[in-house]
């Protein structure tokens, strides 16, 4: 019955937010109580407690809890970003709708029916994409209405490649496990190639600088935050139930791990080389999925502990990066700025910094152990693997470093009209006009304080990170 709370209860709340969508505030005040919410019965949820519904087996574990936890937290800042900051008619009721088909995917233990409900969640992703504000006077750009088509395109590629690759393991079960290597390496690559193009791993990652450069800040925690990690679930339920996909099979792990190295090379040197903020910050988020791909790849408890710990901090990370931007690209009548924004806006400059810091992987903030584990494990697969991860957070800090001179030191290009009062106008106490409400910037100092003790203390994660991976029956020891 919990689980079916966990699963249902942001889908009535997406409806009562659906009916009230034109009452911006209430809804996202609304919505931001819907989560926390949901956050509480992840916590509370009995776990490990294997069941069946309507012939479905289910089984909330506890990599299920920590995941759906971190996707709630990440979500609850969505919503109070949303009380201050314009967004999509209906992005509340789009987030609670991913929100619940989220709970599904990481309660539901079947395959193609998990596939099948990420599709669903990334294509209902896709209507934040031209969503919006309540009384617009602006029509949608043609550039923005094409990135949406390349957008769902692609990502109903990506979910109709999951669905003929889990229903080929399915089909083939018995003949995977007594035939030649040839059919499993087909299907293992069909599932590769879906997995890539929904998290945009490089070649694959066509939708996501266009999705970044086009959207709201928000918009692009959903797709580039909460989404891509929602696919790392899939993947290993469909490794776990179908172990002989990856087991034996070098040709698949060699695939999965040279996709991610150059996701992870390519996507830091692109951010090295950008001048563009927002282009910045879609190829870092590529090169942490990059790495994330590489300890998949690696296929031993530490290399996907590495990835698992490594994606609930993307997660973080590209949230406190959006709202970060979502307050320093805010224009507030009345409040003239001239320095740079660590300067005019520093906690909003602080939310982007730390963002920044936790997907290059930087001491003492809970970005570094993922990315430290990660080193350890490709020791283990050889020097090449290993010089591709230390070059790939080379570059990948060296674009970080350039991202954040120029956002956060770089004077603001705020215009000024002068007159010839001016100078007595200047002489006068001004009142400064706040940037963002106390509930953003207490909540941005909590998230601050909240990966510093993670990174300082990051034991009870790891030992429970570690304690669900030694249960995946696919990995070597």
């Amino acid at each position: 019955m919990t689980y079916l709370l966990l699963m249902l209860f942001p889908l009535a709340m997406a409806g009562g937010s659906f009916v009230l969508r034109r009452q911006s505030q209430l809804v996202g005040w609304a919505g931001a109580a819907a989560v926390a919410a949901e956050l509480w019965l992840a916590l509370q949820a009995p776990i490990d407690q294997p069941s069946q519904l309507l012939g479905i087996s289910i089984n909330y574990n506890e990599l299920g809890q920590l995941f759906l936890a971190v996707f709630c937290i990440g979500a609850l800042i969505a919503m109070l970003t949303t009380t201050f900051v314009a967004h999509g008619e209906h992005f509340v009721a789009m987030l609670l709708l991913i929100l619940s088909l989220g709970a599904a995917i990481l309660i539901v233990q079947e395959p193609l029916l998990v596939a099948a409900l990420l599709l669903l969640a990334s294509l209902l992703g896709g209507v934040q994409l031209i969503d919006q504000p309540v009384d617009s006077p602006t029509l949608l750009r043609p550039q923005t209405l094409g990135m949406a088509i390349k957008y769902t395109l692609m990502i109903a590629l990506a979910g109709l490649l999951l669905l003929i690759g889990f229903i080929l393991a399915t089909a083939y079960t018995q003949q995977l496990a007594t035939t030649g290597p040839t059919l499993t390496r087909v299907i293992f690559g069909i599932l590769v190639v879906g997995f890539s193009i929904r998290i945009g791993l490089i070649p694959f990652h066509l939708w996501l600088p266009d999705m970044v450069d086009e959207t709201p800040p928000t918009t692009i925690f959903v797709h580039a935050g909460l989404l891509t990690i929602l696919a790392l679930p899939v993947l290993l339920v469909a490794l776990q139930t179908q172990p002989q996909l990856i087991v034996g099979n070098a040709s698949g792990q060699r695939l999965l791990l040279g996709l991610g190295g150059l996701s992870a090379l390519a996507g830091g040197g692109l951010a090295l080389g950008t001048q563009r903020t927002r282009r910045a910050v879609a190829f870092l988020a590529i090169a942490n999925t990059g790495l994330l791909a590489i300890g998949l790849g690696i296929t031993t408890v530490v290399g996907v502990t590495a990835a698992l710990l490594g994606a609930l901090n993307h997660v973080l990370g590209i949230a406190l990066i959006t709202l970060g931007l979502s307050l320093l690209e805010l224009t507030i009548p009345g409040r003239r700025e001239q320095a740079g924004a660590l300067r005019e806006r520093p906690l909003a400059a602080v939310a982007f910094l730390l963002g920044v810091l936790l997907l290059v992987g930087v001491p003492p903030f809970s970005g570094f152990l993922p990315k430290l584990m990660l080193i350890a494990a490709s020791q283990e697969r050889g020097l090449l693997t290993t010089l591709i991860v230390g070059l790939s957070l080379v570059l990948s800090g060296a674009a970080g470093a350039k991202l954040l001179r120029r956002v956060l030191l770089q004077p603001r290009d705020v215009p000024t009209t002068r007159s010839l009062l001016s100078d007595d106008i200047e002489r006068l106490t001004t009142v400064g006009v706040p940037y963002a409400p106390r509930v953003l910037l207490g909540l941005i100092l909590l998230l601050v304080l909240g990966s510093l003790v993670l990174g300082m203390w990051p034991q009870p994660i790891v030992a429970r990170l570690d304690a669900a991976v030694r249960a995946l029956t696919f990995l070597s020891q």
